[in-house]
């Protein structure tokens, strides 16, 4: 089995470099690690409402809202799609949108929450002829096209999908990461052609759940970005029992979470979107998580 090794380097309490996984020679193996090795939470609180903060959103927000953007060829998945395994269809945006109503389940605050479904309910943005993307360029990005800011009673979310991979230092491209959470932002973006180059070397496979496997990745990755987003795990909300990752940063030691930084095989990523394609399950987020944000008290 073809381990891939993890390097770390914290240069603030709430910077995480992305993870370089040793290159692979399957683009599948590469698409399934590159689930795993998101970039997590970066510092960078410019462009953003009073209210975009973690006292706010577990006090007195009501609706959380989630903006969509998306850059022209970077179109996300959604309307409904059909479970090769199960059979069943449903919403795509569903998967994202059972996990954030599983987050605030069973708190005094009650929470509506805003997801589109539809394209029509997200919004084109021109191309941006970019390459690379720097957390500089994504916060400009959602500074330009986030149309409302948040409330003291609304969350707003920005979500842009878009076109080439992120950088580091605004040259080097780090074609494993898919997703970037800002902290101390609402923004998020994802990197589409990482999702779309994810297929199985196997035709008979990749015909038949090749697609509902992206789906599940580009989903996934959506909603590991709002649970760092959101201040798991130990990123602004508390702990209930002690489960951070401190080996690998901001990270679920519950290697069943969509929160935990696998570092153990290939394998282990395979099994973990396969065990939801043949369940039909949505709910990403575990216990010890789900007992921080449903129990958070700032």
């Amino acid at each position: 089995m073809k381990k891939i090794f993890c390097y770390i380097l914290l240069f603030a309490l709430l910077l995480n470099l992305p993870c370089k996984p040793s290159k692979p020679k399957n683009d599948w193996i590469k698409g399934l690690a590159a689930l795993y090795l998101l970039k997590t939470a970066i510092q960078d609180a410019s462009g953003t409402s009073d209210y975009d903060n973690i006292k706010t959103w577990y006090s007195t927000m009501e609706t959380l809202e989630v903006q969509v953007v998306y850059e022209s060829g970077a179109t996300p998945y959604y309307a409904t799609f059909t479970n090769p395994k199960t059979g069943n269809s449903q919403y795509v945006w569903d998967i994202f949108n059972d996990n954030l109503q599983e987050m605030f389940k069973n708190r005094s605050q009650s929470i509506t929450t805003s997801v589109p479904k539809e394209l029509s309910s997200m919004t084109e943005i021109s191309s941006q002829s970019k390459s690379t993307w720097t957390t500089s360029d994504i916060t400009s990005l959602g500074k330009t096209y986030r149309t409302e800011k948040s409330t003291s009673t609304k969350g707003v979310f920005f979500v842009a999908f878009v076109s080439g991979y992120y950088s580091s230092d605004g040259s080097t491209q780090d074609t494993s990461v898919i997703g970037v959470s800002v902290s101390g932002t609402p923004y998020i973006a994802i990197f589409k052609d990482v999702i779309t180059s994810i297929s199985y070397s196997n035709p008979v496979e990749e015909a038949t759940v090749g697609e509902a496997t992206r789906i599940y990745v580009e989903q996934a990755t959506l909603v590991h970005e709002m649970g760092h987003a959101l201040g798991l795990v130990n990123n602004g909300v508390t702990m209930v029992t002690s489960h951070q990752d401190t080996d690998n940063g901001k990270h679920c030691s519950n290697t069943a979470c969509v929160m935990y930084y696998a570092n153990s095989g290939t394998s282990a990523l395979v099994t973990y979107i396969e065990s939801y394609l043949n369940s039909g399950s949505t709910v990403m987020f575990k216990t010890y998580c789900l007992e921080d944000t449903q129990s958070f008290t700032p």
